[in-house]
């Protein structure tokens, strides 16, 4: 539950909001955290002092604020229990080694894609994105995906969470955004179409990525994240990688379903 203006009630929403405000940002000081999360000073503060406390964040000498070993400690946890990215590295890794091509695992959440894995290839070079890294997800070839093959009444919630400027259009990144739901619409059309999303320097000017889901829509896997291929759009034949794509999405899903029937 929120107030008015937005700013959580609940102690675990008010918990939430301040460790999340750390994803993608340095050591912060409590005016800034208390800035970006809106939250009052004096109860920003006493959140900072009790996850200090518990080891979910770090205090520096200077009085700024980083996340702390427990942070860490849960996130390992995370990753190594979670069944698709055991299913889902090999594959990956295999696929870089034989193409050459960065391949990334991402999943969508509250309007962004969030990458969980990437397999850096050897003729890509530099690629900007991290995991943990959360990209608008409208902008990358696995977040419109997503978008695309969701059901209709799914796909209207999460527009809803796409994220959007002042004057309600689409987050803008480069000159290529798309930044219209009717254009986001067209592209989606499209995507259902070939079977494949492109990203044409959307997200990152001047890299270029080719996205599928993982599995059907109605099982646990089935289009809760998807794979995307990228390069320089100057160098990506992308029509010509949307089956390669799809076959390293295929085995991926194949490996956690069998990983499924052998747990049970």
């Amino acid at each position: 539950m929120s107030n008015a203006v937005g700013v959580p009630v609940s102690v675990v929403e008010r918990i939430s909001l301040v460790l999340e405000t750390f994803n993608g940002a340095g050591p912060l000081t409590l005016a800034q955290i208390a800035s970006r999360t809106g939250l009052p000073r004096s109860s920003a503060h006493r959140l900072l002092e009790q996850l200090t406390n518990t080891g979910w964040l770090a205090r520096s000498p200077e009085q700024t604020y980083e996340l702390g070993i427990k942070a860490y400690e849960m996130g390992q946890a995370a990753l190594n229990q979670n069944r698709l990215l055991h299913g889902a590295r090999p594959v990956m890794q295999a696929f870089a080694h034989r193409t050459g091509l960065t391949i990334q695992l991402a999943t969508f959440n509250r309007g962004d894609t969030v990458y969980l894995a990437k397999a850096n290839g050897r003729t890509s070079g530099p690629t900007p994105t991290a995991i943990g890294q959360r990209v608008p997800g409208h902008l990358t070839a696995a977040g419109k995906a997503k978008l695309a093959f969701a059901e209709q009444s799914g796909r209207r919630s999460m527009f809803g969470e796409l994220r959007r400027a002042d004057d309600g259009t689409l987050v803008r990144r480069t000159p290529q955004s798309v930044t219209t739901d009717a254009q986001l619409e067209d592209d989606l059309a499209a995507v259902r179409d070939r079977g494949a999303a492109f990203d044409r320097g959307e997200a990152f000017a001047g890299l270029g990525c080719v996205g599928v889901s993982i599995g059907p829509p109605d099982h646990i896997y089935g289009n809760r994240a998807g794979i995307s291929v990228c390069a320089p759009v100057t160098s990506l034949d992308f029509r010509a990688l949307v089956g390669p794509v799809r076959v390293a999405a295929r085995k991926i899903w194949d490996r956690c379903v069998a990983a499924d029937l052998t747990s049970h």
